[in-house]
């Protein structure tokens, strides 16, 4: 049987300016547990997510990651600002460098009552590490006010869902 590998391929006429090729590998991490994490201020360092990371090793340095991230979860109740962030390393990516306010991340919901709000947040970015060496990618959590709850509802034990990480790297 024969058997052709290749680490690249790339179109006859060359790929189109700012595109980029097809996924060469995918890294997935699923979270079935629930996590509460509770207020922090505007000033604390964001909570891990727990079970959302995922390691992935780019076969180029021209590579790019593609990370999309699905959470289920029950908003802070009370009057709240909550997010989820994406993080290479430590390195907060789901922002601007020139972004020094915290609290910003790459999905934001509030909450402006008592009982709380259900949020299925699902985002993406797509990252350009540089790099051929083992690359860690998580989510971290944030909320300035109540409880932030992950896959599950406030006081109720059996509503439970699950929540998703995946890496892709996508050939540049």
């Amino acid at each position: 049987m024969s058997e052709l590998r290749t680490n690249r391929i790339i179109p006859r006429d060359g790929i189109p300016s700012g595109s980029n090729g097809g996924i060469v590998q995918i890294k997935y991490a699923i979270k079935n547990n629930t996590q509460d994490i509770a207020s922090q201020g505007y000033s604390a360092t964001p909570t891990d997510v727990s079970g959302l990371s995922v390691t992935i090793t780019p076969t180029r340095s021209d590579s790019k990651i593609l990370v999309q991230v699905n959470i289920g979860c029950f908003g802070s109740t009370g009057n709240a600002a909550s997010t989820f962030r994406i993080y290479r390393g430590s390195n907060n990516i789901t922002v601007s460098a020139a972004d020094t306010d915290n609290r910003h991340g790459a999905t934001v919901f509030y909450n402006n009552n008592s009982t709380g709000i259900g949020i299925p947040a699902s985002f993406s970015v797509l990252d350009s590490p540089a790099t051929t060496s083992a690359t860690t990618y998580k989510v971290t959590g944030f909320t300035n006010a109540g409880t932030l709850y992950v896959n599950r509802l406030p006081g109720d034990p059996n509503w439970n869902t699950i929540s998703t990480i995946t890496a892709m790297e996508v050939s540049g």
